[in-house]
């Protein structure tokens, strides 16, 4: 019969049983919980072509290129090859440290799900493709993540699905034309309505069309002027001259003249030392122009409202938004002179006849 001792020490035994099978189990646990890579043998040197496609139907690829990242769909435009790897380093850095679905009925509302993502990448090194879907985040700087074919997501750090972007504008330097605006010289545009030119006159801009005994309506002129000198482009479309392009018979051509620094050849050191030696003074050598031209020819309207432009100083043809063309399609004598004076009189009492 046990006595009282016994039922005690039966007892710790049973306690120190369970205590032992709890610290088993969670040992285990964390061994099979183990944080590893989510993309395992991942590196970002091997990536060959990166394929990101939003939930809104954008797509966009880029591939890399012996001279850093391009748009193969655009003859090889260049992107900006330093976001790109930086985004392959943040992949790089997602693990699995911190699981928040093993359920694939929670997918979709992490948007991580194979029919409803914010961001879906193709990730191809080499032969080897693998399919990482982005979600949404838990707070600043992290994202929902999932590895296709995997039923796990995981809340990762350090990358949100936006630095993701599928928008072409987003990796590429969008300036496509560049000018400041007081380097101009001349501005000639032809559009269905005639040919206009325009050059600088003492700090301001004189039409050059005007008839006789009429004054220059320049409230157009700045519009025309911010327009040759700087324009930014939606994409680019490649170096191919396509028939769709409808740049056979642009609809309007721009031609711009502006002046540019003469680059001066560097001295040698001993040129530098006689300079400076014979100099009599501090004054500074004169600055010398070179006469500069670059012909914008427009072409035709796109389904979604964009415009084909073509620089003679680019290789690439790319589409601009619609406002770039209407500064120069519109112009029209009628808008660019006005009667002055008596004429003007004249005018408005024939007007009431």
């Amino acid at each position: 019969m046990l006595n009282r001792s016994n039922i005690i020490l039966a007892a710790a035994l049973v306690v120190q049983i369970v205590l032992l099978a709890m610290s088993v189990a969670a040992r285990t646990g964390r061994e099979e919980r183990a944080v590893q890579p989510l993309l395992p043998g991942f590196s970002a040197d091997d990536v060959t072509a990166l394929v990101i496609a939003d939930d809104l139907d954008n797509s966009l690829r880029i591939a890399s290129r012996d001279d850093g990242w391009a748009l193969p769909d655009a003859d090889d435009f260049p992107v900006n090859s330093d976001k790109v790897d930086e985004l392959l380093g943040s992949i790089a850095g997602l693990d699995t440290g911190r699981l928040v679905a093993s359920n694939p009925a929670n997918f979709p509302r992490l948007e991580v799900a194979e029919e409803g993502f914010r961001r879906k990448l193709n990730i191809v090194s080499g032969d080897e493709t693998r399919v990482l879907y982005l979600g949404g985040s838990a707070g600043a700087d992290t994202v929902y993540a999932r590895l296709e074919g995997e039923n796990r997501a995981y809340l990762g750090a350090g990358l949100s699905a936006w630095e993701a972007s599928a928008q072409v504008s987003a990796w590429i330097d969008s300036s496509y034309v560049s000018v400041p605006q007081e380097d101009l010289i001349r501005i000639k545009v032809t559009n269905a309505n005639g040919s206009f030119e325009f050059e600088p006159e003492g700090g301001t801009w004189r039409y050059l069309g005007l008839p006789e005994g009429e004054t220059f309506e320049d409230t157009l002129m700045p519009g025309i002027l911010r327009n040759a000198s700087s324009i930014r482009m939606v994409e680019p479309l490649g170096r191919v001259p396509l028939e769709e392009y409808g740049l056979d018979q642009p609809t309007v051509t721009v031609v711009a003249a502006y002046r540019q620094i003469v680059e001066m050849e560097a001295e040698s050191a001993e040129d530098e030392s006689a300079s400076a030696e014979d100099a009599s003074s501090d004054s500074e050598e004169p600055v010398s122009y070179r006469t500069e031209s670059y012909t914008l020819s427009f072409g035709a309207k796109r389904e979604d409202g964009n415009i084909v432009l073509k620089s003679s100083t680019s290789d690439y043809f790319v589409t601009v938004r619609a406002y770039a063309l209407e500064a120069f399609s519109d112009l029209d004598q009628v808008d660019l002179a006005r009667a002055s004076g008596d004429d003007a009189e004249n005018r408005a009492e024939g007007a009431g006849e």
